[in-house]
């Protein structure tokens, strides 16, 4: 999903386009949305039988967070301001290094893609309480997540106009941390109920994770981006994601070999692919104009890739792994 949104960004920023009626264009919205549903799955799966109602639990459980997600959203941050070289206000910024944009609002974003890392963050403040829920009482928290789903089906209609279909339009209202945080709180009840969800037999899932990737891909939309986002699309669409973790989660589908190494890999440096291949892509681009060099399509979508693959696995293994692992 990392490298999803990767290919969509450098595919977007050099062709000026985004046909929301392609695959790779569907998954410029709902690869994020499936970053949610797995956060939510697998910190479920971490801490349904450590975290509890001591304060030292939570204490902890913040510290973790915190050291895995804000070091490199400072270092991205700072990168972005130094290549912009433009002046923000002193408030955005503060907002941005504290992690309280994602509270007040995720589109006040710095680096590329923060957005949706400042939603985690409200997700994550809200985790604790959430787990506790669950082990309380599976209903009130089933009835949590049916009142968060309403909520997301009230906001696509209501949070959008087709009068306003430009993506500037529309972004500001997308990015808010009540339009996704049903998501997060569906992996969660993936993880709490997989006992029961286990019951059904493998081929079971196997049919419906094929069946749900055909729909994904196959749904006609329309190539305008605003109907990823909006309406009964946005409904079908999140209904599709959280149905096919769900599937893709029971399907117990075994990598092995290169395959396995492989997909372990992106899975370790993910994070670090994702904050910055942006950076590495303004880079790459500036040195094409500043050196003469041919700035055709794949001259800049190519060397990109490679070298955001290369810095991941150095940002991953030698700065954020070190951190986690020391505390």
């Amino acid at each position: 999903m990392a490298l999803a949104v990767l290919i969509f960004h450098f595919d977007k920023w050099l062709t000026g386009t985004w046909n929301a009626a392609t695959v790779q264009g569907k998954l410029g919205v709902y690869a994020v949305s499936t970053f949610f549903v797995l956060s939510g799955l697998t910190l479920t799966l971490v801490y349904e039988h450590i975290l509890d109602r001591r304060v030292k639990t939570w204490a902890r459980f913040f510290q973790k967070r915190f050291l895995r997600i804000f070091p490199l959203l400072w270092l991205a941050t700072t990168a972005t301001l130094l290549m912009e070289e433009t002046s923000r206000p002193g408030s955005v910024i503060f907002l941005n290094y504290t992690g309280l944009f994602g509270f007040i609002n995720p589109a006040k974003d710095i680096a590329t893609g923060a957005w949706s890392i400042g939603c985690e963050w409200v997700f994550y403040a809200a985790f604790p309480t959430l787990l506790l829920l669950s082990k309380s009482s599976r209903i009130l928290f089933l009835m949590v997540f049916g009142g968060l789903v309403a909520w997301s089906v009230w906001a696509a209609f209501a949070w959008f106009s087709p009068e306003k279909s430009l993506q500037s339009e529309w972004w500001e209202a997308y990015v808010q941390a009540p339009n996704h945080i049903f998501f997060f709180v569906g992996g969660m009840a993936i993880g709490i109920f997989r006992a029961r969800l286990a019951r059904l037999q493998r081929p079971v899932w196997l049919i419906t994770l094929a069946a749900m990737t055909l729909l994904f891909v196959m749904w006609p939309i329309g190539s305008e981006p605003y109907h990823l986002v909006s309406g009964w699309n946005r409904v079908f669409f999140s209904l599709f994601t959280l149905i096919l973790v769900t599937a893709f989660f029971n399907s117990n589908l075994i990598f092995e070999g290169l395959v396995h190494r492989c997909l372990s890999w992106l899975g370790a440096v993910s994070y670090s692919l994702y904050l910055l291949h942006p950076l590495v892509f303004r880079v790459i681009r500036a040195l094409t104009e500043r050196l003469g060099w041919p700035d055709g399509y794949w001259q800049i979508f190519l060397p990109s890739l490679v070298a955001t693959l290369i810095l991941s696995h150095f940002s991953y293994y030698y700065f954020e792994k070190p951190l986690t692992q020391k505390r």
